[in-house]
This record gives C-alpha cells, sequence and structure tokens, in this order.
C-alpha cells in the first residue's frame, strides 16, 4: 500500500486528478491547453493521450468546445497524417486511434488557446507490456501519467556501444536535444530531459530497438 501511494502521488500534478476506483482502476482527466496562433502563425505542441479510454480514437479522447479549431498531425511509417476539426466538430482523421505511449503534434486554428480534458483510466498494464522504441525517428511518450526525468520514468536507454538516443522535445516553438549512449545520459542530471505529464517527443534511436517498460506501474494493483 505504501508504494501504491507514493506512485499516485507522482502521477499527476497541475491540471488533473486521479482517483482509485473499488475495481482498482485509477481513472481521472489531465488537462492540456494548445496556445493560440499567434499573429496568424500556428504555435505548435507535442502532446499525447496520457490516459486509456473505452475507445482511443480521436474523436472519443479529444473532446472540444463548440468554438473549437484544433489540427493534429501524426507521425508513422508513410509520414505525417492529421485530423482536423472546426467548431468543435472532426471533419477528418476522427478514426486515428491515439494510444498512451504515442504523441502528436497539435496546433490551434484561430487566435483561442483550445483546452482538451483528457478522460479515461491509467493503463498500467500497458505500462508494464510496455511501448516499442524502434530504430530511427519516432514519437514517443511515457504511459503512466506521471512527470520526471527519462531515467526515472523507466526509458530503456541503450547499454551497447552502438546504442543511442537523442531526444528532441519541441519547446516554443523549437527543438531542444538531449543525448545518450552506452547507458549514459548526456545531461547535467544524467538522467536525461524533464517531460510533463502528457507531453511527448521525438526519439532518435540508433544501435538496436528496445521496448520501454515501466514494471513500476505493477505497484498500483497491489
Amino acid at each position: 500500500m505504501k508504494a501504491k501511494a507514493l506512485l499516485l502521488v507522482g502521477l499527476v500534478a497541475g491540471g488533473s486528478a486521479l482517483a482509485q476506483t473499488v475495481s482498482q482502476n485509477i481513472v481521472g482527466y489531465v488537462n492540456v491547453t494548445v496556445k493560440a496562433q499567434k499573429n496568424g502563425v500556428p504555435q505548435y505542441s507535442m502532446i499525447s493521450n496520457p490516459l486509456k479510454a473505452t475507445s482511443n480514437k480521436v474523436s472519443d479522447v479529444v473532446k472540444l468546445g463548440a468554438a473549437d479549431d484544433l489540427t493534429l498531425f501524426h507521425y508513422g511509417p508513410g509520414g505525417f497524417t492529421s485530423s482536423a476539426a472546426s467548431g468543435g466538430d472532426w471533419l477528418d482523421g476522427a478514426d486515428v486511434v491515439i494510444n498512451p505511449g504515442g504523441g502528436f503534434f497539435a496546433a490551434s486554428g484561430s487566435a483561442a488557446d483550445v483546452k482538451i480534458t483528457f478522460v479515461g483510466e491509467v493503463d498500467i498494464a500497458g505500462a508494464v507490456a510496455g511501448t516499442s522504441i524502434p530504430l530511427g525517428l519516432s514519437i514517443r511518450s511515457s504511459v503512466l501519467p506521471k512527470a520526471g526525468r527519462l531515467a526515472d520514468l523507466e526509458y530503456p536507454l541503450g547499454g551497447g556501444d552502438a546504442d543511442s538516443d537523442t531526444i528532441f522535445q519541441f519547446v516554443n516553438n523549437a527543438y531542444v536535444e538531449t543525448a545518450g549512449s552506452s547507458g549514459a545520459w548526456f545531461d547535467d542530471s544524467g538522467k536525461g530531459p524533464q517531460v510533463a505529464v502528457a507531453e511527448a517527443f521525438w526519439v532518435k534511436r540508433t544501435g538496436s530497438a528496445a521496448t520501454w517498460k515501466q514494471p513500476s506501474a505493477s505497484a498500483l494493483l497491489q
């Protein structure tokens, strides 16, 4: 119980809440604000779906207000695809699945911020099973809705001589880069970059692919 309590305290903070039900599910919400356009220029954010819903389709996960204009950009093997909404209605890409552990770019289509409220449960099974970290480029996030440095979030930094990871966070329309290789992060903390709840980022991986498992999530079931 003590381990569970400590992990619950560290899961989310600010604009979010979690509660444990008698069924052992941990349900709650996370708020994310997508910034308004600035002088007509989109202000992109890299975000993720931090909670598992009944359906992880865009239209079911990203609920919008009647005046919200929003575009999401999803990256995959074939490049980028998009989901677009105008006046709170999804016009295309509504069926794209956005599972915890992945991520996407988001941009407001107007001079107004767009507030997204993700509602669902912590994907404990998904965190324990893990998310693939393929070779090359991918967009990833922590399955657990928990802020922290990547080492503390159990990110699988490669330990071999040929293994390396470069993390690109998108902050204020510019990239911030943190690298690591052979089991060591090259930043002042030695633990990799600090990431927020529902923050996604690029991973550029060389050497060997991996699976990002978060076994600490199993403590939530005890």
